[in-house]
């Protein structure tokens, strides 16, 4: 683990604002703006596909507006509408606390295998009674402060009968707060990663996961991989929006007392941002072992960027597309891409631009997502390309 830390910390270079390209783009059904030509194509979340690329046509230089990138729509957390009548919870109040009290740590598979049928009763009897248990569900769960199972067991209940952002917040609110033992930690971990992935702010649940002294699992589908504190963290720290998990990053990593500020201390070099770009020059670097400061420093003045191919094998479209796939879900367009430039983050460097580095980012958080081994070796890949396109779009002008 030593060594695949260290290696993820050899890749990670410099990260600073980036000033955007003289470029812009139009949807394709609209005209082109007087002045302006196409220079090519991208994707564009509001033109629902692609769109033009277009730049000043040559001549005396003209006004312009910055390109900008148009990014996800913001959650919606707004409440369902949902009305209690005095007494209809009263039974399903009952039903909980003999549903859920046991601690699934201290039982065993018999037991275990018992306590799911009546979890399957339960489940079951939500469902079929939506719309009178689902406000009396959710109550529950926003009153409970036990720390029991139904923290984990209720919030799915939730999501799955109401996959509402306010039921998904309030879900990533509960598996905050409840008793890691005897919890399914893969299933925790994954379940935070795709809410982080969603735009959900999980940065309290990747701080819980790097306190917990149990913090580690083996793969089920991947050959066993094991997964420790560090992997973990960059699942869920990884997957979720940068500027939300700096800040928690950064109190770890000056917590000269948190047994795992190594492992924030290498997320927050791998984010590439402008805002840990500002917190790696606020690290505390006492405690660590010796040559820490000098690793930072070196990292923020002097990184060792990737090397742009002189004559790239990739296209800036078919990554663009490759990425937005990514993003969708469909990483076929990626395997291609990667079949036919294994080494395709010189190509990325070569031909990308300033406005395709937000992609860039939600293709690595959907990529780390999938929380396997094969979602590290691509996020150290996109953290490659991304160090150098921040560096190469600010620092050095």
């Amino acid at each position: 683990m030593k060594i695949l830390k260290a290696s993820l910390l050899l890749l990670l270079i410099c990260a600073a604002t980036f000033v955007q390209d003289r470029n812009r783009f139009v949807c394709k059904n609209s005209p082109v703006p007087e002045g302006f030509v196409i220079s090519g194509e991208t994707l564009s979340d509001s033109c629902n596909g692609t769109a033009w690329v277009i730049k000043h046509k040559p001549g005396p230089p003209a006004a312009f507006d910055r390109f900008s990138s148009v990014m996800p729509e913001k959650l919606s957390l707004a409440e369902p509408n949902e009305t209690i009548a005095p007494g209809q919870c009263d039974s399903f109040q009952n039903t909980i606390r003999n549903t859920y009290n046991f601690n699934p740590a201290h039982m065993n598979d018999a037991e275990i295998k018992l306590q799911s049928e009546k979890l399957d009763v339960f489940w079951n009897k939500v469902r079929q009674s939506r719309a009178t248990l689902l406000p009396c569900l959710r109550r529950a769960l926003k009153e409970d402060s036990s720390g029991s199972f139904f923290a984990i067991d209720g919030s799915m209940l939730l999501v799955d009968v109401d996959p509402s952002g306010a039921s998904k917040a309030l879900q990533v609110r509960k598996f905050t707060e409840a008793n890691l033992d005897g919890t399914d930690l893969e299933y925790w971990v994954k379940t935070m990663a795709r809410r982080g992935v969603e735009g959900f702010d999980t940065s309290a649940a990747g701080a819980k996961w790097l306190a917990y002294p149990k913090a580690k699992y083996n793969l089920a589908m991947h050959g066993g991989f094991p997964v420790n504190s560090f992997l973990g963290a960059v699942f869920i720290f990884g997957s979720m929006d940068e500027d939300l998990a700096t800040p928690a990053l950064l109190r770890i990593v000056n917590n000269v007392a948190h047994p795992h500020r190594d492992d924030a201390l290498a997320i927050l070099m791998s984010q590439a941002t402008p805002a840990s770009f500002r917190a790696l020059k606020q690290v505390n670097t006492a405690g660590f072992p010796a040559g820490t400061d000098k690793s930072v420093r070196e990292l923020l003045e002097n990184p060792n960027l990737l090397k742009p191919r002189p004559r790239p094998k990739l296209t800036r479209e078919e990554q663009l597309i490759a990425f937005q796939g990514i993003v969708d879900g469909d990483y076929s367009a990626f395997r291609q891409m990667v079949m036919k430039a294994p080494d395709g983050e010189v190509d990325a460097v070569a031909t990308l631009l300033p406005e395709d580095i937000p992609l860039l980012r939600r293709a690595r958080r959907a990529s780390i997502s999938r929380c396997n081994q094969h979602a590290v070796s691509d996020y150290a890949s996109f953290t490659k390309i991304l160090w150098a396109m921040t560096w190469k779009y600010e620092v050095e002008k």
